[in-house]
Parts: C-alpha cells; sequence; structure tokens
C-alpha cells in the first residue's frame, strides 16, 4: 500500500490547479508514463477518477522515518507529491 506525505503549502499548490490530494493519489493507480528527472524526482501522466488527465511531479520521502515493522523489515518510503497540474 503506497503511503503519501502531505504538507500544507503542497496542499495549497495542488488546489491552486483545481485537485485534491484524493484526485492525485488515486491518479498513481491510472499512470500512463513514467520518467525519472535528472534531480531524482519523477514525472508521470496520469488519470484522475474523472478521466481528467494530469502530470504528477514526485518524490519518495527524503525524510525518512525508521520504517521498520513488527518483523524487522522496513516498509516503502512515503510518496512526497512536489505538484500536480
Amino acid at each position: 500500500m503506497r503511503r503519501f506525505k502531505w504538507i500544507e503549502w503542497k496542499l495549497q499548490k495542488i488546489d491552486d490547479h483545481g485537485l485534491t490530494p484524493e484526485d492525485v493519489e488515486s491518479a498513481f493507480n491510472r499512470a500512463f508514463g513514467i520518467r525519472e528527472r535528472r534531480d531524482g524526482s519523477f514525472k508521470m501522466l496520469a488519470e484522475t477518477p474523472s478521466g481528467r488527465l494530469i502530470w504528477v511531479i514526485w518524490r519518495y520521502d527524503r525524510e525518512r522515518e525508521d520504517n521498520s515493522n513488527l518483523l524487522g523489515e522496513l516498509s516503502e518510503a512515503a510518496i512526497f507529491v512536489v505538484t500536480a497540474y
């Protein structure tokens, strides 16, 4: 299961583009293309549940906490959305 890390000003940024966190998170299930950028982030073309095509710029969270579970296995880093439009 994907985990997302949101901060307030990023939420405002996607809201300015008419998107909700739910739109963006759901779009990860409908990705058409993805490419890694020079800075290590990713640019993804995806579709929201309403059918809108959007670009999502994201990266894995760099401020990773100790995400180990009870078995001592490390869980996947959270997804940090830089922007979506």
